[in-house]
């Protein structure tokens, strides 16, 4: 299963869903066995790679056309278009493609103003995050994902010589949950308060 899961072909739509699934399972899951760990980071190094700059302007260009002004000089749209080049420079395409399709979308309250550079990628980061998290959990090991190492149990004479190192008594002497707050008679003080009255 993780060996066609780790080549994920970032172009096609389904195949990044598939990925991001993918991740998502292996980042919640508590025990990730060491193969899926490293499909796991093949996928996310897949799904990372920055896109095709060309493709990115024609994506950006396709995203403002309904706001463009007829009137903006074309030096000040080559310069506009070099920022959106910056700014979208480390993002893969299929991050940049489901950002824009959000900022299009009926999912967005602000659809109808002209997004800025920031605004697409914002949403980039967010389309990426399942990839960012698999990211950080390759480069700290995994940590809390190998199967806990079987232990010795406590024999219950151990047991209660910790609990009366803690302060409690010996369980023989347990009558029962106490209450916060509880009188001598077991009951609350606004109980009490209560019967007197």
């Amino acid at each position: 299963m993780t060996t066609d899961l780790a080549t994920v072909d970032p172009r096609l739509p389904a195949e990044v869903d598939r990925g991001l699934a993918y991740l998502t399972r292996v980042l919640r899951s508590l025990h990730a066995a060491p193969a899926e760990r490293e499909a796991a980071a093949m996928i996310a190094a897949q799904l990372s790679r920055p896109g095709d700059p060309v493709r990115t302007m024609a994506r950006v260009g396709a995203l403002l056309t309904p706001y463009f002004d007829k009137d903006t000089p074309r030096a000040l749209r080559e310069i506009e278009m070099e920022d959106w080049a910056d700014a979208l420079a480390d993002f893969p395409d299929w991050a940049i493609e489901r950002a824009a399709k959000w900022w299009k979308s009926a999912d967005n309250p602000q659809r109808r103003k002209r997004p800025l550079e920031g605004d697409i990628a914002e949403r980039c980061r967010i389309e990426m995050r399942a990839v960012r998290a698999a990211r950080i959990r390759a480069r700290s090991g995994w940590a809390g994902t190998e199967a806990p190492e079987d232990r010795e149990r406590c024999s219950p004479e151990a047991a209660a010589r910790a609990m009366r190192a803690a302060g409690f008594s010996p369980a023989e002497d347990f009558t029962g949950p106490k209450r916060f707050g509880a009188t001598e008679t077991g009951q609350s003080a606004t109980d009490e308060q209560r019967g007197a009255a």
